[in-house]
């Protein structure tokens, strides 16, 4: 593995050069070599590892390619090597902690989420505004008043927004003010964020909806391959 120049900048792969959904699919690539290096094996072709993630082998070719990695001939590609270079482009060498605003229903199951872990995210965090719920427990986390976000600055990288509409201004500024650089918003509202904060919107309720519309079609809608979505 090459050394991180910069935070912009990897093995020679400026970071913000490459296209948004490229790095959507990032993630996939990553899981899936991880879960064929879990079993021993060594080595994946790049058709195998395509098809596992949902791609044509061209894009996948192409998507490595972009971060300076291509397969050998007849063997493929290094699971450890390739598995490194794409935690390391995804800022996952080290893990991101991560703090869920909002100790709800929503909040409390991401809370127990065993998966973060696996995937390079550390759970540091549970706050609240809800006098009640401060104090109790969900999992091995203490739930903490949001008030004191800002005190957290240096053990937050990322934030959960799970919270209701009218509340998530007032909790994405005290994230903001805590020096967050990624939301994942779970609430049903758009979030004004400076643009040195990414915000992420989960909105299940619009997706529910889109399905609801297709699933509304007299005739069985077709369904692209992931390439076609996001190429």
């Amino acid at each position: 593995m090459g050394e991180i120049l910069s935070a912009n900048r990897i093995e020679g792969v400026v970071r913000k050069d490459v296209p948004e959904r490229v790095i959507s699919r990032l993630p996939i690539y990553l899981q899936t070599v991880e879960t064929i290096a879990a079993t021993g094996q060594d080595t994946v072709s790049s058709e195998d590892l395509a098809a596992r993630s949902g791609v044509s082998p061209s894009i996948l070719r192409k998507d490595l390619s972009q971060l300076g990695r291509s397969g050998t001939r007849g063997v493929g590609y290094s699971c450890p090597e390739l598995a490194a270079t794409l935690r390391t482009f995804l800022g996952l060498d080290r893990d991101r902690r991560v703090a869920i605003i909002g100790a709800g229903r929503l909040g409390s199951a991401l809370a127990d989420y065993a998966g973060f872990r696996r995937r390079g995210l550390r759970l540091t965090a549970v706050f609240d505004i809800d006098e009640e719920k401060i104090g109790t427990s969900i999992g091995a986390l203490t739930v903490s008043s949001l008030d004191d976000l800002p005190a957290w600055s240096e053990h937050i990288d990322l934030v959960v927004m799970a919270v209701p509409a009218a509340a998530a201004p007032a909790a994405a500024q005290k994230a903001v003010e805590a020096g967050v650089r990624g939301i994942l918003n779970f609430s049903p509202t758009v979030l004004d964020a400076p643009d040195t904060v990414r915000v992420h919107q989960v909105d299940l309720a619009s997706e529910l909806q889109v399905l609801a519309y297709y699933s509304a079609l007299d005739t069985a809608p077709l369904n692209p391959g992931f390439e076609e979505h996001r190429n």
